[in-house]
């Protein structure tokens, strides 16, 4: 349960903001390359924390048909094509989540997405959402040189929002995530399954109704 005095609400992005990774589009990057899913799942993975953080994508994908044991792309058009599939992927968009976050602004909260993520899928994002309408803060890993759940990524959100950790939510899909958060004092919701969303505004909802020394502009409900 959250309590009161909740000022400031950090989202991860995938699989909180956005669904799940597409299936359908995995498969057919790894058709594409004449190899299983579950090949191409694995090296695609085996990789993926550096490229989060700072490695290029002609080089991760590079890594990534190394590791397959597929011939390297003669040009750039494999790779473009392999880092177009991947933000296709990744922006399935869970707009209940999104439309959460835009309430809970709305009643005089702080918001922000903390995402593990890569430049590529990061501007297809921006060019789809306008995210100053949803965020007061925006946070990716690659533009910042460190990932979750390191300590440090925690700090700079909290910094930038300029709230206290224990009058901040921190929602993630990963357990990795919500203990590291959880260990600098952040209170940590676990996004999982099929009822998370109705659960979530619950949590939030609440928080509100329990709250009514929050400096909070309204007491809008959580929608």
């Amino acid at each position: 349960m959250v309590g009161s005095n909740l000022q400031a609400l950090i989202l991860d992005y995938g699989e909180v903001l956005s669904h799940p990774q597409r299936v359908e589009v995995v498969r057919r990057l790894a058709h594409g390359v004449g190899v299983s899913v579950d090949q191409f799942t694995a090296a695609y993975l085996q990789h993926r924390v550096a490229y989060h953080i700072n490695l290029p994508a002609s080089v991760y994908w590079s890594r990534v048909l190394d590791s397959l044991g597929v011939a390297s792309p003669a040009g750039q058009s494999t790779i473009q094509w392999l880092t177009e599939g991947d933000a296709d992927s990744w922006t399935a968009y869970r707009d209940e989540v999104w439309e959460l976050a835009r309430s809970f602004r709305d009643a005089g909260g702080v918001t922000a997405m903390l995402s593990n993520g890569v430049p590529e899928v990061m501007a297809r994002v921006r060019s789809e959402r306008e995210l100053a309408t949803y965020f007061d803060a925006v946070i990716v890993s690659c533009e910042v040189g460190v990932a979750k759940p390191d300590p440090t990524i925690y700090e700079i959100i909290l910094s930038r929002l300029r709230v206290e950790p224990h009058k901040a939510l921190f929602v993630d899909d990963r357990i990795e995530n919500l203990e590291g958060a959880a260990r600098l004092g952040l209170r940590v919701f676990r996004f999982f399954g099929d009822g998370a969303v109705n659960q979530l505004r619950t949590v939030l909802q609440a928080s509100i109704d329990t709250d009514p020394s929050t400096k909070r502009v309204s007491q809008k409900p959580i929608r």
